[in-house]
């Protein structure tokens, strides 16, 4: 057995203390080091932006891409909480835009030039509906099956820029005198067309001909994109001043907003899935035919979803100014601004 003097055990007890509190160091430093890399890839949350959309008309299958966006987080990856205005009867799309109601609007390319030659500073950054819906119906049997039919006919569209001033692009481009056919003002009961007393019914081939067709009626449809006349319809609009201030928060929504359409497109039902949740009448074959009868609008198979072209404005900034439509002459190049599709896009159309 081994015998230590009293200065040696408490030189002893000192060094193991030392040693213990030398394990404990390396032992915190250890956890220390391990613990930092998680520390430095922790985001800093920062609040979101708050966006606010003024749709064009009712929550339907019309906005499927927004209600896509919010649903698979896309805003929420661009930090920013979206909020949806529903449109309908009386709602003044452009309204909300210019008073700060909203941020952003789905309005029609023929409401747009008309205010901005009434001095309102607001622009498209995207162009959904690359082809427009606008078409002309007739009863199967009236033999009304091309625009030369329509001479010496009654035609229902007088109170909407988009039908007039696509009826008149068409017949022009056809060299068709239009001084014998009556005009009426449109009903959307179609009252007339139903009674006989129009011979020929504006409607939109995503909405009212589904309604014409789910009723029963035969019909001729004369659409104006089979006779070169390519306008757009749903855009994507937002004021001079957002652009100019906050590019970055436009350039965000509209990358969220482009990525739900284009999911949209891909999978039809399960966007209307989608769009169940936010309307009133829960009919999702009525949604599902609307969805369907949009896609080919919205994505041509020319270009990408949402891109514009400048004499696709031109056109329709000229065929409203020969309908006297604007208040003012407008340099057309003004309407539209392409700098948020080309980044998102990397640079050209295909």
């Amino acid at each position: 057995m081994t015998f230590y003097a009293f200065s040696e055990v408490k030189l002893m007890d000192i060094k193991m203390k030392k040693l213990l509190i030398l394990i404990s160091i390396l032992l915190l430093m250890l956890l220390l080091i391990l613990a930092a890399p998680s520390c430095m890839t922790e985001k800093i949350q920062t609040p979101s932006d708050e966006v606010t959309v003024q749709l064009k008309w009712i929550h339907q299958a019309q906005f499927a891409g927004l209600y896509v966006a919010e649903e698979k987080s896309y805003y929420a990856e661009e930090n920013l909480k979206v909020n949806f205005l529903e449109g309908g009867k009386g709602t003044d799309v452009i309204e909300s835009l210019t008073t700060g109601k909203a941020d952003f609007a789905i309005t029609s390319p023929e409401a747009l030039i008309i205010k901005r030659s009434e001095g309102v500073p607001l622009k498209a950054v995207a162009a959904i509906y690359r082809r427009s819906p606008v078409a002309f119906v007739s009863m199967a049997d009236s033999k009304i099956i091309h625009p030369k039919d329509l001479l010496g006919k009654t035609v229902s569209i007088l109170g909407h820029a988009d039908a007039e001033v696509q009826f008149f692009a068409m017949m022009k481009k056809l060299n068709l005198d239009i001084s014998g056919v009556e005009l009426i003002a449109f009903n959307p009961d179609y009252t007339e067309f139903y009674n006989g007393d129009a011979d020929v019914q504006y409607v939109y081939i995503t909405a009212g001909l589904i309604k014409l067709r789910q009723q029963g009626y035969k019909l001729n449809i004369i659409w104006p994109g089979d006779y070169n006349v390519h306008f757009y319809s749903d855009i994507l609009v937002c004021s001079d001043n957002l652009i100019a201030q906050n590019p970055t928060l436009v350039e965000r929504f509209l990358r969220a907003t482009l990525k739900g359409w284009q999911d949209a497109i891909t999978d039809a039902e399960a966007a209307v899935a989608v769009v169940m949740k936010y309307v009133k009448v829960q009919d999702s074959e009525i949604q599902l035919k609307m969805m369907e009868a949009q896609i080919p609008l919205i994505h041509t198979g020319e270009d990408y979803i949402g891109w514009m072209k400048r004499q696709r404005w031109e056109d329709m900034y000229v065929a409203l100014a020969e309908r006297e439509f604007t208040e003012m002459p407008v340099d057309f190049t003004e309407l539209y601004d392409m700098k948020f599709l080309e980044k998102i896009y990397g640079g050209k159309s295909k």
